[in-house]
């Protein structure tokens, strides 16, 4: 390891660590407050699951549009209402949470890795799951709100491809990094551009293009059983010098 430098764990949140889709799960409480109407939600929840199944820039335009329509949707709204909301809908859904999490992120922690959540969902969740988690960094989509109030523009959406490697780069400007002993984890070919960043990638559950790309770099997969597992045994490999333990389901 570089002296002064620390190794870190990204982790990707939604199918990740959670099966919800956590800005989906921040309209309907909106949408109870009032303030949201269902069918802005269903046409956002359409666009979610279509990009599941899209790749390249047939994908990062659909990420890009659901983005869109998500600020469209802020429009008008303080930033207050919708941060209270976030921390709502974090206490409706954190029993989602897979059991696995708690025990993955003391072995991070076990580790001496910093955790880092970044995710394509809106940052006031993310931010109320990461309080709750005890995670201090953290990172979701971003959307405009001059004066405190949204303007209906999308300041930073990452969950577009390209913008999750640059988010992260704000987030640790100022430190150094030993990316080859850093770990990420992963469930889609958008998290791919993070998990060729360090030296102990896994992909969780991936989907098809992220299954093969894994495939291509020997990349260690992991589904809710035994991720904990495969992530204790390549951080352990790393830390021994040693190829990162692979192997498939």
């Amino acid at each position: 390891m570089t002296a002064g430098s620390r190794g870190i764990a990204v982790l990707d949140v939604d199918g990740t660590l959670t099966p919800s889709m956590l800005g989906l799960e921040l309209l309907r409480t909106l949408d109870q407050d009032g303030v949201c109407r269902a069918t802005d939600r269903n046409a956002l929840r359409i666009l979610v699951e279509r990009s599941r199944s899209e790749r390249g820039t047939t994908y990062a335009r659909t990420v890009a549009d659901a983005n869109a329509g998500f600020a469209a949707v802020l429009a008008g709204l303080p930033t207050a209402h919708v941060a209270d909301a976030a921390r709502r809908t974090w206490r409706r859904v954190e029993g989602d949470l897979f059991p696995f999490v708690p025990s993955l992120l003391s072995t991070l922690r076990g580790h001496g890795l910093h955790i880092v959540l970044l995710s394509g969902s809106p940052h006031e969740v993310i931010r109320a799951m990461a309080a709750h988690l005890g995670v201090r960094t953290c990172q979701g989509a971003v959307m405009a709100a001059p004066g405190g109030v949204y303007n209906g523009r999308v300041r930073l959406p990452t969950g577009v491809p390209g913008v999750k490697r640059r988010a992260l780069g704000t987030l640790l400007r100022g430190h150094r990094i030993d990316f080859a002993r850093s770990y990420a984890l992963g469930n889609t070919d958008a998290d791919a551009e993070i998990l060729r960043l360090v030296g102990v990638p896994v992909a969780y559950e991936p989907d098809r293009g992220l299954r093969e790309r894994a495939g291509r770099a020997d990349w260690p997969i992991a589904d809710r059983h035994s991720v904990v597992a495969r992530t204790r045994a390549a951080l352990h490999g790393a830390e021994q010098g040693a190829h990162p333990a692979h192997g498939h389901r």
